[in-house]
């Protein structure tokens, strides 16, 4: 009697570090985090659908998935403001125009999410993949669903 042949146990070098930072690369410079060839701008408030190149939706089909990319919006624009915040009081100090810090805060958490959008979405899609990597059978689900499907069975 022979024994089976098991297969060889699945390597996890998507979880990497070095993976991590290529997709977060990817997802920061605006490409698709994926495949890293497709620009994911379609304008400054929106993205396309899906990657040009590979075809994967930059929803992954859930309906709350951009709540990630909501929180690092808010993250990067908060970081903004602290790290502006320390340089201008360490750079003046003991001087510190107070008045204008605070004016200066408030106008930069107006704009800052703005200026921050399109790259947080990006970079949350990058941060899931890393998270969760793409499968084949989820791919072949990009290429074919249209914008605003969703999936009918979740995978968490």
């Amino acid at each position: 009697m022979s024994n089976p042949v098991r297969p060889r146990p699945r390597q996890y070098r998507e979880l990497s570090i070095s993976r991590m930072l290529l997709l977060l690369a990817r997802g920061i410079t605006l490409r698709c985090p994926h495949c890293g060839k497709g620009f994911l701008l379609r304008t400054w408030f929106r993205l396309k659908p899906n990657c040009g190149n590979c075809g994967m939706r930059t929803d992954r089909g859930e309906e709350d998935f951009f709540l990630g990319g909501m929180m690092w919006n808010i993250v990067f624009a908060e970081g903004l403001l602290v790290a502006s915040a320390l340089l201008v009081g360490i750079a003046t100090w003991p001087d510190v125009p107070w008045t204008l810090l605070k004016w200066g805060s408030i106008a930069l958490m107006v704009i800052a999410p703005f200026l921050f959008y399109p790259f947080s979405l990006c970079f949350w899609l990058a941060c899931d993949i890393w998270i969760r990597p793409v499968t084949p059978e989820e791919m072949d689900w990009h290429r074919a669903s249209k914008e605003g499907e969703f999936r009918k069975h979740r995978d968490r």
